[in-house]
């Protein structure tokens, strides 16, 4: 029982991703991998608000790796992961601003095979 319970947290840790910062990177790029998806999403700042985008992403291959980068002049973005993800065919991504009137900039990419 202790052996399941200590797999079942290993799991659990891994496909929760390494967040640094304000990027995602979940997942591994391995061999026979292919690039299903690269954009840079942007949002305007909103004066007095927080500027939020979401990326939504349906294919035909198994997810393996989900990188998403801040590219904003201040780094001051938040990436969550609100659906799909890692070994699924979808992804829902929540990009938003820490900081009132910052725009949103990320480069998303998703791999797959």
């Amino acid at each position: 029982m202790t052996k399941l319970v200590v797999a079942c947290v290993f799991i659990a840790v891994s496909l929760f991703g390494f967040v640094q910062g304000s990027d995602l990177i979940m997942g591994s790029i391995g061999s026979g991998d292919r690039l299903l998806y690269s954009q840079i999403s942007t949002a305007p700042g909103i004066p007095g608000g927080l500027a939020y985008l979401a990326v939504n992403y349906t294919g035909d291959y198994s997810i393996t790796a989900l990188r998403a980068f801040d590219r904003s002049i201040n780094r001051s973005g938040s990436v969550v992961l609100t659906g799909g993800g890692f070994l699924q065919r979808f992804v829902n991504l929540a990009l938003q601003t820490r900081v009132v009137g910052d725009p949103v900039e990320y480069l998303v990419e998703i791999y797959g095979r």
